[in-house]
């Protein structure tokens, strides 16, 4: 796409004092000619840019436009290219790397070198262990809807396994330890979140919807956010060490907190909705996880299992 193309000739333009029309058409990957046609329709826009003819002559973009990116500091070059493995993808989006590739490249030399260390010398996971697949499917197709304003009918799993199906204006998608959510309000019961892994179907409904004037994604998630970490706590809480693949088989279904992390368990705080759900959830993991608190639980474990025992035994 052309316009594509302009913003790309600027970023080339950023990073020298000067570059030849056949240096930008073999990096464009166009015509020398289009590459004229580019900088003539960049100069009607505005842009600072012209020609210089000559030996030494060159396409050149005026200091002022040139200077923004030479006043990075080493912290912002850190912050934009340290490496990482971005939850975008699950969503279809994979130009994250080709615009930190377009950015370095506009870079003064100096610069460019300090981006190149940070993604060798830093690298940031935001997936938490033991996470469960991410629906990358229907999550581009969601990101599409909201950004059509279109209904969707969301065929959902809820902590108990029941499947239901639900009518939805999807309004935002959010990513959090690398698992993602949808934010959608749904008619006569207000704004509703859904957790990713437990969406099971998706249907593309014809009629659209009209996006709510006064809602806010980041302030409603972290309203959402702070009512759950400060409000009341009416969950069973119990820290488990396990095996992930046992693990995620829980914290695919319950909220949970990643406590500790070795190489071959990991320590999690998941919050049951009552003790008796804790305790059926917990036998079904067999011996692969080990209770830490309550210590009160354990007992509870042990005299359920006895009382299989002895109903089954014989």
């Amino acid at each position: 796409m052309r316009s594509q193309r302009l913003v790309s000739c600027m970023l080339l333009l950023q990073g020298k004092p000067r570059v030849t029309a056949r240096k930008l058409a073999e990096s464009l990957e166009v015509s020398v000619r289009t590459v004229y046609r580019d900088i003539e329709a960049l100069s009607e826009a505005g842009v600072p840019v012209h020609m210089e003819r000559g030996p030494l002559g060159g396409v050149v973009l005026a200091d002022t436009y040139r200077r923004a990116l030479a006043q990075f500091t080493n912290d912002e070059l850190l912050a934009l290219f340290a490496g990482a493995a971005s939850p975008m993808s699950d969503l279809g989006i994979m130009a994250h790397p080709r615009a930190l590739q377009k950015l370095a490249g506009a870079l003064p030399a100096p610069q460019r070198r300090a981006a190149e260390a940070s993604r060798e010398r830093l690298l940031l996971d935001h997936t938490r262990w033991g996470r469960g697949s991410q629906p990358t499917g229907m999550l581009v197709r969601l990101r599409a809807a909201i950004a059509a304003e279109r209904c969707v009918r969301l065929a959902y799993r809820d902590r108990s396994g029941t499947t239901t199906q639900r009518d939805l204006e999807p309004l935002g998608l959010v990513a959090k330890a690398g698992v993602w959510y949808l934010i959608a309000n749904e008619p006569d019961k207000g704004y509703r979140t859904f957790r990713a892994e437990r969406m099971s179907g998706l249907e593309e409904l014809d009629r659209q919807f009209t996006r709510p004037a006064d809602f806010n994604l980041e302030q409603h998630w972290s309203s959402s956010v702070a009512s759950i970490e400060h409000g009341p706590n009416d969950r069973y809480e119990v820290v488990v060490r396990g095996r992930r693949p046992a693990l995620s088989h829980l914290t695919s279904y319950w909220d949970s907190t990643v406590l500790a992390e070795e190489s071959d368990s990991t320590t999690v705080r998941i919050g049951f909705p009552t003790r008796e759900v804790a305790i059926g959830q917990i036998l079904s993991t067999g011996e692969s996880m080990q209770i830490l608190e309550p210590s009160d639980l354990q007992s509870a474990i042990v005299g359920f299992a006895r009382t299989l025992i002895e109903r089954y035994d014989g």
